[in-house]
Protein backbone atom coordinates (compact mmCIF):
# COMPACT_ATOMS: atom_id res chain seq x y z
CA UNK A 1 0.00 0.00 0.00
CA UNK A 2 2.91 2.31 0.45
CA UNK A 3 4.11 2.25 -2.88
CA UNK A 4 0.99 2.58 -4.58
CA UNK A 5 0.26 5.80 -2.29
CA UNK A 6 4.01 7.16 -3.00
CA UNK A 7 3.29 6.39 -6.78
CA UNK A 8 -0.29 8.11 -6.28
CA UNK A 9 1.70 11.00 -4.96
CA UNK A 10 4.03 11.68 -7.61
CA UNK A 11 1.54 11.40 -10.37
CA UNK A 12 0.15 14.02 -8.92
CA UNK A 13 2.65 16.54 -8.15
CA UNK A 14 3.58 16.07 -11.94
CA UNK A 15 -0.11 17.05 -12.77
CA UNK A 16 -0.15 19.73 -10.44
CA UNK A 17 3.18 21.01 -12.37
CA UNK A 18 1.99 20.29 -15.86
CA UNK A 19 -1.38 21.81 -14.75
CA UNK A 20 0.74 25.41 -13.65
CA UNK A 21 2.38 25.40 -16.36
CA UNK A 22 -0.57 25.52 -18.74
CA UNK A 23 -1.70 28.22 -17.09
CA UNK A 24 0.90 30.61 -17.73
CA UNK A 25 0.86 29.48 -21.25
CA UNK A 26 -3.00 30.47 -21.52
CA UNK A 27 -2.65 33.95 -19.73
CA UNK A 28 -2.13 35.47 -22.85
CA UNK A 29 -5.24 33.88 -24.78
CA UNK A 30 -7.23 34.48 -21.74
CA UNK A 31 -5.96 38.68 -21.98
CA UNK A 32 -7.91 39.07 -24.96
CA UNK A 33 -10.56 37.49 -27.00
CA UNK A 34 -10.06 34.69 -29.68
CA UNK A 35 -11.29 36.96 -32.83
CA UNK A 36 -8.26 40.08 -31.68
CA UNK A 37 -6.04 36.95 -31.14
CA UNK A 38 -6.55 34.88 -34.34
CA UNK A 39 -6.66 38.58 -36.49
CA UNK A 40 -2.70 38.94 -36.51
CA UNK A 41 -1.88 35.10 -37.73
CA UNK A 42 -1.47 33.73 -40.86
CA UNK A 43 -4.30 31.31 -41.98
CA UNK A 44 -2.33 28.10 -41.35
CA UNK A 45 -1.43 28.96 -37.87
CA UNK A 46 -4.91 30.60 -37.41
CA UNK A 47 -6.32 26.59 -37.85
CA UNK A 48 -3.89 25.13 -35.99
CA UNK A 49 -5.14 27.56 -32.95
CA UNK A 50 -8.49 26.67 -33.35
CA UNK A 51 -7.67 22.94 -33.28
CA UNK A 52 -5.33 22.75 -30.70
CA UNK A 53 -7.99 24.76 -28.27
CA UNK A 54 -10.65 22.14 -28.16
CA UNK A 55 -8.27 19.48 -28.21
CA UNK A 56 -7.17 21.46 -25.24
CA UNK A 57 -10.62 21.39 -23.46
CA UNK A 58 -11.27 17.83 -24.47
CA UNK A 59 -7.98 16.34 -22.54
CA UNK A 60 -8.60 18.12 -19.70
CA UNK A 61 -11.99 16.87 -19.41
CA UNK A 62 -10.18 13.39 -20.17
CA UNK A 63 -7.97 14.02 -16.99
CA UNK A 64 -11.01 15.55 -14.99
CA UNK A 65 -12.89 12.13 -15.35
CA UNK A 66 -9.42 10.21 -14.29
CA UNK A 67 -9.34 12.34 -11.21
CA UNK A 68 -12.52 11.43 -10.38
CA UNK A 69 -12.40 7.89 -10.79
CA UNK A 70 -14.52 7.86 -13.69
CA UNK A 71 -12.94 5.25 -17.18
CA UNK A 72 -12.70 8.12 -19.65
CA UNK A 73 -13.46 5.16 -22.35
CA UNK A 74 -16.92 4.97 -21.72
CA UNK A 75 -17.27 8.91 -21.85
CA UNK A 76 -18.34 10.73 -25.33
CA UNK A 77 -15.08 12.93 -24.82
CA UNK A 78 -12.87 10.02 -26.62
CA UNK A 79 -14.80 10.19 -29.73
CA UNK A 80 -14.74 13.90 -29.55
CA UNK A 81 -10.35 13.76 -28.81
CA UNK A 82 -10.68 11.25 -31.92
CA UNK A 83 -12.49 13.55 -34.13
CA UNK A 84 -10.36 16.61 -33.55
CA UNK A 85 -7.37 14.54 -34.34
CA UNK A 86 -8.06 14.14 -37.86
CA UNK A 87 -8.27 18.05 -37.71
CA UNK A 88 -4.57 17.59 -37.21
CA UNK A 89 -3.59 15.33 -39.97
CA UNK A 90 -5.66 17.94 -42.15
CA UNK A 91 -3.71 20.96 -40.85
CA UNK A 92 0.08 19.49 -41.03
CA UNK A 93 -1.50 18.09 -44.73
CA UNK A 94 -2.15 22.04 -45.72
CA UNK A 95 1.26 23.16 -43.92
CA UNK A 96 3.23 20.48 -46.26
CA UNK A 97 1.41 21.75 -49.67
CA UNK A 98 1.79 25.40 -48.64
CA UNK A 99 6.03 24.48 -48.36
CA UNK A 100 6.53 22.52 -51.78
CA UNK A 101 4.36 25.43 -52.97
CA UNK A 102 6.82 28.10 -51.35
CA UNK A 103 9.61 26.08 -52.21
CA UNK A 104 8.82 24.90 -55.98
CA UNK A 105 9.71 25.97 -59.16
CA UNK A 106 6.99 27.44 -61.30
CA UNK A 107 7.80 25.46 -64.80
CA UNK A 108 5.79 27.79 -66.78
CA UNK A 109 7.39 30.74 -65.52
CA UNK A 110 11.01 29.35 -66.05
CA UNK A 111 10.30 28.31 -68.92
CA UNK A 112 9.53 32.44 -69.86
CA UNK A 113 12.24 33.35 -68.46
CA UNK A 114 15.19 30.60 -70.34
CA UNK A 115 13.19 31.63 -73.75
CA UNK A 116 13.20 35.32 -72.80
CA UNK A 117 17.16 35.02 -71.95
CA UNK A 118 17.83 33.07 -75.13
CA UNK A 119 16.03 36.02 -77.49
CA UNK A 120 18.22 38.25 -75.93
CA UNK A 121 21.63 36.52 -76.04
CA UNK A 122 20.87 36.33 -80.02
CA UNK A 123 20.10 39.70 -80.48
CA UNK A 124 23.33 40.74 -78.40
CA UNK A 125 25.41 38.18 -80.52
CA UNK A 126 27.52 40.27 -82.84
CA UNK A 127 27.83 39.58 -86.43
CA UNK A 128 30.48 37.37 -87.71
CA UNK A 129 31.99 38.62 -91.34
CA UNK A 130 31.80 36.45 -94.19
CA UNK A 131 35.27 36.30 -95.24
CA UNK A 132 36.12 35.40 -91.28
CA UNK A 133 33.91 32.60 -91.15
CA UNK A 134 34.70 31.36 -94.04
CA UNK A 135 38.77 31.72 -92.92
CA UNK A 136 37.24 29.85 -89.84
CA UNK A 137 35.89 27.22 -91.80
CA UNK A 138 38.71 26.68 -94.37
CA UNK A 139 41.41 26.64 -91.00
CA UNK A 140 38.87 23.71 -89.31
CA UNK A 141 38.62 21.74 -92.29
CA UNK A 142 42.55 21.78 -93.10
CA UNK A 143 43.45 21.32 -89.51
CA UNK A 144 41.05 17.66 -90.31
CA UNK A 145 43.81 14.83 -90.41
CA UNK A 146 42.26 11.72 -92.13
CA UNK A 147 44.56 8.76 -91.85
CA UNK A 148 45.97 7.01 -94.55
CA UNK A 149 45.53 3.06 -94.75
CA UNK A 150 48.24 1.66 -97.01
CA UNK A 151 47.46 -1.74 -98.32
CA UNK A 152 50.05 -4.58 -99.94
CA UNK A 153 48.81 -3.90 -103.59
CA UNK A 154 50.06 -0.11 -102.85
CA UNK A 155 53.00 -0.68 -101.68
CA UNK A 156 53.96 -3.51 -104.51
CA UNK A 157 52.69 -0.77 -107.08
CA UNK A 158 55.29 1.92 -105.31
CA UNK A 159 58.03 -0.83 -105.32
CA UNK A 160 56.96 -1.56 -109.18
CA UNK A 161 57.04 2.22 -110.42
CA UNK A 162 59.83 2.74 -108.05
CA UNK A 163 61.81 0.06 -109.98
CA UNK A 164 60.73 0.76 -113.51
CA UNK A 165 61.94 4.40 -112.65
CA UNK A 166 65.74 3.47 -111.50
CA UNK A 167 65.69 1.09 -114.95
CA UNK A 168 64.24 4.09 -117.16
CA UNK A 169 67.51 6.41 -115.36
CA UNK A 170 70.28 3.61 -116.25
CA UNK A 171 69.30 3.33 -119.67
CA UNK A 172 69.05 7.44 -120.53
CA UNK A 173 72.99 7.59 -119.06
CA UNK A 174 73.94 5.11 -121.51
CA UNK A 175 72.23 6.14 -124.44
CA UNK A 176 72.56 10.04 -124.18
CA UNK A 177 76.23 10.79 -126.17
CA UNK A 178 77.72 14.39 -127.15
CA UNK A 179 79.66 14.75 -129.75
CA UNK A 180 81.22 17.84 -130.72
CA UNK A 181 82.59 16.71 -133.88
CA UNK A 182 81.45 15.51 -136.87
CA UNK A 183 82.37 12.34 -137.23
CA UNK A 184 84.34 11.66 -140.89
CA UNK A 185 82.80 10.08 -143.65
CA UNK A 186 83.96 6.73 -144.92
CA UNK A 187 85.61 6.09 -147.91
CA UNK A 188 82.57 3.84 -149.53
CA UNK A 189 79.98 6.28 -148.64
CA UNK A 190 79.47 9.71 -150.89
CA UNK A 191 77.65 12.60 -150.70
CA UNK A 192 73.90 11.95 -151.76
CA UNK A 193 74.10 15.71 -153.23
CA UNK A 194 77.31 14.64 -155.03
CA UNK A 195 75.98 11.76 -156.44
CA UNK A 196 72.87 13.51 -157.95
CA UNK A 197 75.02 16.25 -159.73
CA UNK A 198 77.35 13.28 -161.01
CA UNK A 199 74.42 11.61 -162.31
CA UNK A 200 72.92 14.71 -163.83
CA UNK A 201 76.04 15.28 -165.59
CA UNK A 202 75.88 12.00 -167.38
CA UNK A 203 72.66 12.85 -168.70
CA UNK A 204 73.34 15.96 -170.21
CA UNK A 205 76.67 14.89 -171.48
CA UNK A 206 76.35 14.17 -175.99
CA UNK A 207 78.27 10.92 -176.72
CA UNK A 208 80.91 11.43 -179.04
CA UNK A 209 81.88 9.66 -182.41
CA UNK A 210 84.69 7.64 -183.31
CA UNK A 211 87.04 9.11 -185.76
CA UNK A 212 88.27 5.93 -186.91
CA UNK A 213 84.91 3.51 -186.86
CA UNK A 214 82.35 6.50 -186.77
CA UNK A 215 80.36 5.21 -183.95
CA UNK A 216 79.19 6.60 -181.05
CA UNK A 217 80.54 5.96 -177.66
CA UNK A 218 80.50 6.93 -174.44
CA UNK A 219 83.67 7.52 -172.17
CA UNK A 220 84.33 6.15 -169.41
CA UNK A 221 84.58 7.47 -166.20
CA UNK A 222 86.36 6.00 -164.66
Amino acid sequence: MTSETTKLQAKLATLNVSLDELETQLEPLFAKSLPETVVGLETIQQAKLQVLLPYLVYDLVFIYLKSRGIDPRTHPVIAELDRVRQYFDKVKGAEQSDEKKKYGIDKAAAGRFIKHAIAQAKDIRPPVDATEGAASTSASTSNVHVPVTITSKMAERAEYERKLKEEDSGEGGEDLQVFDEASPATPDEEPVAETKEKNAGLKRRRPRIDPFTGRFFIPSTL
